[in-house]
């Protein structure tokens, strides 16, 4: 596992990074990801040959959970209307974890499935919070059977039934890291050589400090998944937090075969063990697009004397 505490961009600190995209999304120069209502729709935009399709977004502001086709718990899934608490618009999801247990979670299908697939949300920890909790999941069923990926804990990929691509919030804190979790044939086994948990990593994957989600405010999380082809370890995942790459796993192979792809995704509240309190999350706005939007960011060019910086175009990558 490798943590770097430099820069992406190493002629401009992390701290001006996190200063740079706060203030251009603040300014409005990123793409507007707030979605007002539950929706699946063929809306598309282009980024140079880029093309951008839009499968699925949610900002509640519905009041139900409709388009949520799984785990919707009413004692512990609740819409809350109150635009001065909302990351955008008038209202929000808060999950309740009780003492001992989980937030359960919430499963939107996007049939027959995807290749590559990107989702965006904002989520906030009370005050209060402790320990750590599942995040986000992008679930690859097999084409013939929706639900082949699900109930798998525990058990080792083989290529053609299921695989399982997460992000977590690791228990070592409150919340701990934020982490890759992750099923794949080629992942390794327990030392029974039959079982096999989520891997965080396998020596390929590189993380870049600050990984922790501070209690109290919105934070912005990306994840990105593209699937290998058959045969190859062509594929990779990303993710970002609060506009800034964090992660990156490349060299996976999550399948065999084509009859494996990307159609689901979760919102997961899992926590093993259960949470030592009751207490509550709240998340806001999320959107499932085919690849990242494209973005614009302050670049500070090193072969320009003056430090002035330069608005360019980049992708998450």
């Amino acid at each position: 596992m490798r943590d770097d505490t430099k820069s992406s961009w190493p002629w401009i600190s992390v701290s001006a990074e996190i200063f740079i995209v706060r203030l251009l999304l603040r300014g409005g120069l990123a793409l507007s990801i707030a979605a007002t209502s539950p929706t699946a729709c063929s809306r598309s935009t282009t980024a140079g040959s880029t093309r951008v399709d839009t499968v699925f977004a949610e900002g509640f502001e519905s009041g139900t959970l409709g388009a949520w086709q799984d785990g919707v718990d009413a004692a512990r899934h609740q819409v809350v209307t109150d635009p001065s608490g909302a990351q955008a618009g008038r209202r929000y999801l808060q999950v309740t974890y009780p003492a001992g247990g989980d937030g359960g979670w919430l499963t939107h299908f996007l049939l027959p499935g995807y290749d590559s697939l990107y989702v965006s949300y904002f989520v906030r920890f009370p005050l209060t919070w402790r320990g750590g909790t599942k995040l986000l999941a992008f679930y690859g069923s097999r084409t013939d059977n929706q639900w082949s990926a699900f109930g798998k804990a525990g058990l080792c990929p083989n290529g053609t039934d299921f695989f399982a691509a997460m992000l977590v919030a690791e228990a070592s804190g409150d919340p701990g890291f934020t982490r890759f979790y992750t099923y794949y044939p080629g992942m390794a086994r327990e030392p029974d050589g039959v079982t096999c948990w989520g891997r965080l990593g396998d020596g390929a994957e590189r993380y870049l400090p600050p990984l922790v989600l501070s209690r109290g405010v919105w934070h912005q999380v990306e994840f990105w998944v593209r699937l290998n082809t058959p045969g190859h370890s062509d594929g990779s995942q990303t993710f970002r937090l609060d506009g800034i790459q964090r992660g990156s796993w490349v060299g996976l192979s999550f399948r065999a075969s084509t009859i494996l792809r990307l159609n689901s995704v979760q919102l997961t509240f899992s926590v093993s063990g259960g949470v030592p309190q009751t207490q509550q999350l709240d998340v806001d706005n999320l959107v499932v697009t085919t690849s990242p939007p494209a973005r614009k960011f302050l670049y500070a060019d090193p072969s320009n004397n003056t430090g002035m910086l330069r608005v360019i175009f980049r992708l998450m990558r």
